[in-house]
């Protein structure tokens, strides 16, 4: 037990560490001007979705109920379940990825109004969003993968993984000088994170014989009891993050 939390919080504290670096080197290389606003507006986007939708609701529900059916039914039980869920999870993901990419601009008009009289900062917003979206998609599987190795007593690929976001616009940001501006080394930088994020706890789940098949979803009983739960998990993480981005405006 003691391993498990000194696991957990060492990765935690590197978590920190390199965020407070990321801010260092997001604050000199993108500066606080209209590049800045286009990419905080399109690194919002996926952040909300994936507040509510990934690491809130979909966390809260999907771990308890995978914990279940491990338990009770063992583990090729669990690994059907997971499959299921991460079908339906992936299909949902890339309705929302086309829908983002379709209506980009109309979603950053409503994300960030005052944009919409400034044609360059908008245009550029809009571009950045359609790099860092698909994070989403990403970082749902990697949501769902992290729940899966915490059930199976694994830890430490899940808690080091948010480390790869700082260290991947830490990197991007550095070498931003190659990228067509700061703003899209960024987002970029958001978009191969996603990914590095992902291809860690999949091939730790791969070494520990957990990792995902995709799956047919079925409305079986494992399903209906998840959906249960999902649906005031949502309700929650979503009166959850309203209130923090509430909270973070005052102050």
């Amino acid at each position: 037990m003691i391993k498990r939390i000194a696991t957990v919080g060492g990765w935690t504290l590197i978590s920190r560490i390199s965020g407070f670096i990321r801010d260092v080197v997001m604050a000199a290389v993108l500066g606080a001007g209209p590049m800045a606003d286009a990419f905080f507006v399109a690194f919002r986007l996926p952040n909300h979705f994936r507040a509510i939708f990934a690491e809130g609701a979909f966390a809260a529900a999907f771990v308890p109920a995978y914990a279940r059916v491990l338990q009770q039914a063992g583990i090729d039980a669990a690994k059907l379940f997971a499959d299921r869920i991460a079908a339906a999870l992936i299909a949902i993901n890339l309705v929302l990825l086309a829908l983002a990419l379709l209506f980009t601009p109309w979603v950053v008009g409503i994300l960030a109004p005052g944009l919409v009289n400034d044609p360059t900062r908008f245009d550029l917003a809009v571009a950045l969003t359609r790099i860092t979206f698909p994070y989403l998609a990403l970082v749902s599987l990697e949501t769902l993968l992290a729940g899966v190795l915490n059930a199976n007593q694994r830890f430490a690929a899940a808690a080091g993984a948010p480390v790869l976001l700082n260290v991947s616009l830490i990197a991007t940001l550095l070498l931003a000088p190659y990228f067509q501006n700061a703003g899209y080394a960024a987002a970029w930088g958001v978009a191969i994170a996603g990914v590095a994020q992902l291809l860690l706890v999949a091939i730790d789940a791969e070494m520990r014989g957990v990792g995902i098949r995709f799956r047919m979803p079925q409305l079986d009983p494992n399903t209906r009891r998840f959906l249960k739960a999902l649906g005031p998990a949502i309700v929650g993480a979503g009166g959850v993050h309203r209130s923090y981005r509430r909270n973070a405006m005052m102050g």
